[in-house]
C-alpha cells in the first residue's frame, strides 16, 4: 500500500506511538485525522501536522462512529484506520481490580477494535478494500510483567484481528497487528509530543525503542509486505517461537523471570 493521498485515522494520537504514526503518515502525504480522549493533546498534534483533530473516547461505540463521520465529512472515505489507543492497569493490580476496572479496559483495549471495524469495514468492502492497523502490544503474544486486564484484552484483540483477516481478507481488507515490546513513551516519563528522544536503559525490559522508529518500521512494513504481525523487537518473535515450540518450558522460564523482576523492585 502506498499511503500517499490516503485518508488515515489514528486513535491515541496525542502522544507516544499514535503521535509518531500520525506524524509519519503526514510526512508521507496522507490525509491524517488524529484522535484521542485528551482534547488538548489532539489540538496540539493536529495543529502541528495540519491534520483534522477529533476528541474521542474509543471505549464508546457512539464516539467512534462520530469520529468516523467527522473524518469522512472532512476528507472522504477512510482508507486506513489505526486503532492505537489503549492503556494499562497497574502491574501490581493482581486480582484486585473491580468489575468497573475490568469493564473499562475491555472497552478501550478490546472492544474499541470491534467498534472501529464495524464503523469502517463495510464501506471499505464496498470500495474494494482498506487497511486496519491495530496496536496490540507484545503482551498479545507473550504474557510478561503486564497486569491482568492489559494481558487479557491484548490477547483478545489479537484473536479478533485474526478473525477479521480470516473472514474479510478475501474482500480486500488487510489487517496488521503492531506488537512492540518496550517503547519510550509517556509511560516511562517522556513528555507528551516527544517521539524522538533517546530512551534510557530500563534494565529488565530490554531494548527500548523510540516511538518514531516504531512508526517508521510499521509504515514501511505496510507499504511493502503488509504482514499480519509487525514486530519491531526481534526478541518478541524469538520468544513467540519458543512459546509455540514448547509451551510448558516457556511458562516455566517466564515464571522464573517474573519472580526475579519482582525481587529486584
Amino acid at each position: 500500500m502506498d499511503v500517499a493521498g490516503k485518508v488515515v485515522v489514528v486513535t491515541g494520537a496525542a502522544s507516544g506511538i499514535g503521535c509518531a504514526l500520525a506524524t509519519r503518515f503526514a510526512e508521507l502525504g496522507a490525509k491524517v485525522v488524529v484522535s484521542d480522549v485528551n482534547a488538548d493533546g489532539v489540538a496540539l498534534v493536529a495543529t502541528r501536522l495540519g491534520a483534522l483533530g477529533v476528541t474521542a473516547d474509543v471505549g464508546n461505540p457512539e464516539s467512534i462512529n462520530a469520529l468516523v463521520a467527522a473524518a469522512v465529512a472532512e476528507y472522504g472515505p477512510i482508507d486506513i484506520f489505526c486503532s492505537n489507543a489503549g492503556y494499562s492497569d497497574p502491574p501490581t493490580a493482581g486480582l484486585s481490580g473491580t468489575v468497573d476496572d475490568y469493564q473499562r479496559i475491555v472497552d478501550v483495549n478490546l472492544l474499541a477494535h470491534v467498534w472501529a471495524a464495524k464503523a469502517v469495514v463495510p464501506s471499505m468492502v464496498e470500495r474494494g478494500g482498506g487497511y486496519l492497523l491495530q496496536t496490540i502490544s507484545s503482551a498479545s503474544l507473550i504474557t510478561g510483567p503486564s497486569a491482568p486486564g492489559y494481558t487479557l484484552t491484548k490477547h483478545g484483540a489479537l484473536g479478533f484481528a485474526e478473525w477479521l483477516t480470516l473472514n474479510y481478507g478475501h474482500l480486500g481488507i488487510r489487517v496488521s497487528c503492531l506488537c512492540p515490546n518496550a517503547v519510550y513513551t509517556g509511560m516511562f516519563g517522556l513528555e507528551a509530543g516527544d517521539i524522538t528522544s533517546e530512551p534510557p536503559d530500563l534494565g529488565a525490559l530490554g531494548e527500548v525503542l523510540k516511538a518514531s522508529d516504531v512508526a517508521a518500521f510499521t509504515i514501511d512494513a505496510m507499504q511493502t509486505t503488509e504482514p499480519f504481525l509487525v514486530l519491531p523487537h526481534s526478541r518478541v518473535a524469538d520468544s513467540f517461537l519458543r512459546k509455540a515450540t514448547n509451551y510448558d518450558e516457556w511458562i516455566a522460564g517466564t515464571r522464573r523471570r517474573l519472580l526475579k523482576m519482582r525481587e529486584q523492585r
